[in-house]
């Protein structure tokens, strides 16, 4: 009987903890551990799934995804990322500037977060081989 507690109160706090609302730090993480894994289309894939909006922009997402691949064959794959930038813009919007690593060149990463009736969600997502998004806009 106390095994059998045990294991439902874990399976309970699993579920909880997975349950919980994304967050921009737990979506830029989830995208960057995909990235630096090696799965781009994964990674782009899974930014935008957890935002309505995007359901019906296939074709965009997939030609973002083609791209990523074009600069990923030209610098390599991704070995690291880096934090740049936090930048709360408004109590709903949040912009985040990173760089992923790469052998010879960085890849520079933008994301904009909204935090709507849902909570926070993906809104937006930039990458550029030059350094224009790096810094504050503020």
């Amino acid at each position: 009987m106390r095994r059998f507690m045990v294991v439902t109160l874990l399976a309970s706090f699993s579920i909880c903890s997975w349950a919980a609302d994304p967050t921009p730090d737990s979506i830029s993480s989830q995208f960057f551990e995909t990235l630096l894994k090696g799965d781009s289309g994964k990674a782009i894939d899974s930014f935008f799934e957890l935002n309505p909006q995007f359901k019906d922009k296939g074709q965009q997402i997939q030609l973002m995804k083609s791209q990523l691949t074009g600069a990923l064959q030209i610098y390599g794959p991704a070995t690291a990322v880096e934090p740049v930038l936090k930048e709360q813009l408004a109590t709903s919007l949040e912009r985040r500037v990173y760089i992923t690593k790469h052998e010879f060149h960085p890849l520079q990463w933008e994301m904009y977060f909204y935090k709507g009736k849902l909570g926070w969600l993906p809104d937006q997502l930039l990458f550029v081989d030059q350094y224009q998004v790096i810094g504050s806009k503020k």
